[in-house]
């Protein structure tokens, strides 16, 4: 099955056309004869702006989508793989893996791009769409120019742990349509800083693409705040298929940060929204995050953030 979307448009209408989509209670569902799975939930935003989920779903035929983005356009799209299939994506310059935390987990489509995707059948897809204009940055960022660059047609980065937990924020407050586009907001501001520290580094230059990707993939085992087996740098090494002592520099050169200070600025930002929002306990945090006593935590949070976890409640 072939379909052409055209980023400048409307993308739910184009959605319902090509997939003959059914709306039940403010979701969309696929067509049996098409594909299966838990349906697909879509907010339109003022100041030219849609959100979309595409919950966890399959296609029952192949599926060759072809996307496409004008050279004129005043439209952009930021796409977001919610699973660990991956995606194989062409564009002029080559083909692209798409596939959560590697990489390329998020993808920025600009003005004159044309990039084809092809969706294999019977396998489980997740993702999130944002869909904007340039009404939408004018309204919100005084200086988006200066940090999308609109000569490229696509960029991509990965989706860090902070980036992702707002995205699922906004993804479990669809049906508040105020407090969804409040966590939209400040995704989009997350995402824009992002953007912007990469145009003011040169951290990767240097570094073998291959090598970036393998990067990733080890910092993958960093990101998760509450497990308590943190691999070794050995071990971590080994992901990334380097030596001990190119994987600790490159590491640095990449993020920033060492491999342990990476997972504590991790655990430590996850603390902090654990206390304000959910108003856990420095004693629950301190059991939560594995540290022996809860001495250790407060500790650990203050010299962090140079003030107690008590501050926060």
């Amino acid at each position: 099955m072939k379909v052409q979307l055209n980023i400048t448009q409307n993308l739910k209408n184009q959605f319902e056309h090509y997939f003959k989509l059914k709306q039940v209670n403010g979701e969309y569902f696929l067509n049996a004869s098409i594909g299966g799975g838990m349906g697909m939930r879509f907010l339109e935003f003022p100041g030219q702006m849609e959100f979309y989920h595409f919950k966890k779903s399959y296609f029952k035929v192949p599926i060759q989508m072809k996307s496409v983005n004008p050279v004129n356009s005043n439209w952009l799209l930021i796409h977001i793989n919610l699973s660990k299939t991956k995606q194989q994506k062409r564009t002029a310059d080559g083909l692209i893996d798409f596939q959560k935390h590697l990489p390329i987990g998020m993808l920025l489509y600009g003005p004159g791009l044309e990039i084809d995707t092809l969706l294999p059948p019977n396998i489980e897809m997740e993702l999130a769409s944002i869909h904007f204009s340039h009404a939408f940055l004018n309204s919100y960022f005084d200086n988006w120019k200066s940090v999308i660059d609109l000569t490229k047609n696509l960029v991509y980065d990965d989706l860090d742990y902070q980036l992702e937990n707002v995205l699922y924020k906004a993804l479990t407050t669809m049906k508040d349509k105020m407090v969804c586009h409040a966590n939209v907001l400040h995704f989009m501001d997350l995402f824009l800083k992002k953007l912007s520290a990469h145009s003011k580094t040169t951290n990767n230059k240097g570094l073998h693409s291959e090598d970036v990707k393998n990067l990733f993939s080890a910092s993958i085992y960093l990101r998760n705040p509450t497990d308590r087996t943190t691999p070794s740098i050995e071990e971590l090494a080994v992901i990334a298929k380097m030596g001990k002592t190119k994987f600790k520099s490159s590491f640095k050169q990449l993020f920033g940060n060492t491999p342990f200070q990476y997972r504590n600025k991790i655990r430590m930002e996850f603390a902090q929204e654990e206390l304000v929002v959910k108003g856990k306990s420095p004693t629950e945090l301190s059991y939560d995050l594995g540290f022996s006593h809860p001495s250790n935590f407060t500790t650990a949070y203050k010299k962090y953030f140079g003030e107690l976890p008590s501050s926060k409640k």
